[in-house]
């Protein structure tokens, strides 16, 4: 058999010029080979379906929250802690989700101490509180009246690598830190948050599309667009934020210590990504509903739509409601912007699209009295003047 397989890979290079680049469809079907990103076959023995593509797909036509799991997500489970209990997660072993971790980072980027450690501090004393996603390949797209997310920790045929990152544990507190036990900072502009994340050094920076990057690992994860059941509430129905580090016993689980809709909620490492504040997503401008997105830091401003700032494909949806459809833009396919409501808290996409005309930014998340709309709730209805008490920052370090 091996000679065999030996036989028929060489006959196969041959005829496709030395590479292995197959497409996303055949790697869930397991009819493509390991490879690294020039298409070279590096583990010729194995498949990528083989224990390395990780997916899940969902009905377009369908109101169900619920994704159907592919490849080897079939039959894996995941729940999350809602009092602190030992709950079962197989993806707690698979990477990339396995090796997400939270770390003290110093400034110029080394880790003081990890999650575990007799040095590590949850109150910024031996540096930001910030949670390490590492480096993976995903895909996202369309085909045939289905949307597919695939992740996994080796390249295939039409994959993007998210390269690692850092973002903050917590929301972004007074002094540009992250950090558990004070409040959030607020009443601050999109503009000025960016210039405080940015003057901590080099790769510094307040959350930009990374979000939707966490937003991939949410869904294969849990296979589900409802967070806060899959997950938890959240601080979502209350009437003021609460301080950072009320899941700090949660360690690196995913949960919440009390789902009552008034205490902290944790994803993965990464604290109240959804209700207490909202929080800016930079990096995005809107004009009249077309998103215009930009992918380099280093020329983040608002109102501009030019240059780095990209028009997405579709226009987004024009009313306020529960989202219904998400657009899917070939040439920006990680960008699934909400482009129709009429949904529900329990159908479709689960979450809340607010909006409005004129020159816009975006936020994400949901604060502290949003309720059952917080989650991956996006509004693109503030210009970016606007520095309210219910809007925040978080920081990223690339």
């Amino acid at each position: 058999m091996a000679d065999y397989f030996s036989t028929m890979l060489a006959k196969y290079l041959v005829e496709n010029d030395g590479k292995i680049m197959k497409t996303v469809e055949d790697a869930v079907a397991g009819n493509i080979l390991i490879s690294d990103e020039t298409g070279q076959a590096v583990d010729s023995g194995k498949s990528l379906a083989d224990g390395e593509v990780y997916g899940v797909r969902r009905d377009l036509s369908s109101s169900s929250s619920t994704w159907e799991r592919i490849g080897e997500s079939i039959g894996k489970t995941a729940n999350a802690t809602h009092d602190g209990s030992a709950v079962t997660n197989d993806f707690d072993s698979i990477y990339p989700w396995s090796d997400i971790k939270t770390v003290n980072l110093a400034d110029d980027g080394t880790i003081n101490a990890e999650i575990g450690n007799v040095d590590f501090k949850f109150d910024g004393s031996n540096g930001e509180v910030m949670t390490y996603i590492p480096p993976f390949y995903y895909s996202r797209y369309r085909k045939d009246g289905y949307e597919y997310i695939l992740i996994s920790k080796n390249y295939f045929g039409g994959a993007v690598k998210s390269e690692g990152f850092y973002v903050g544990r917590y929301t972004t507190s007074s002094g540009v830190h992250s950090k558990s036990g004070v409040a959030s900072q607020v009443s601050t502009n999109i503009t000025d948050f960016r210039t405080q994340a940015t003057g901590k050094g080099t790769g510094w920076q307040q959350l930009d599309y990374h979000y939707l990057i966490l937003l991939l690992l949410y869904f294969v994860e849990y296979a589900d667009y409802n967070m806060q059941t899959k997950v938890g509430f959240g601080n979502v129905s209350t009437s003021a934020q609460i301080n950072s580090g009320g899941c700090d016993d949660l360690g690196m689980k995913s949960g919440c210590l009390a789902n009552d809709k008034a205490h902290a909620v944790i994803y993965r490492g990464i604290e109240n990504l959804w209700g207490n504040i909202w929080q800016f997503m930079d990096g995005v401008n809107i004009k009249d509903n077309q998103v215009y997105i930009n992918y380099n830091p280093s020329t983040y401003v608002v109102d501009t739509f030019t240059d780095d700032y990209k028009a997405l494909s579709y226009v987004c949806a024009n009313a306020n409601g529960w989202q219904k459809s998400t657009g899917y833009d070939s040439e920006n396919p990680l960008v699934g912007f909400p482009t129709a409501v009429g949904g529900g808290d329990n159908t479709y996409m689960c979450d809340y699209y607010s909006q409005n005309s004129g020159n816009r930014i975006a936020l994400v998340g949901g604060a502290w009295s949003d309720d059952l709309a917080c989650g991956a709730y996006f509004s693109f209805y503030v210009d970016s003047s606007v520095s309210y008490t219910y809007i925040g920052a978080r920081l990223l370090k690339i």
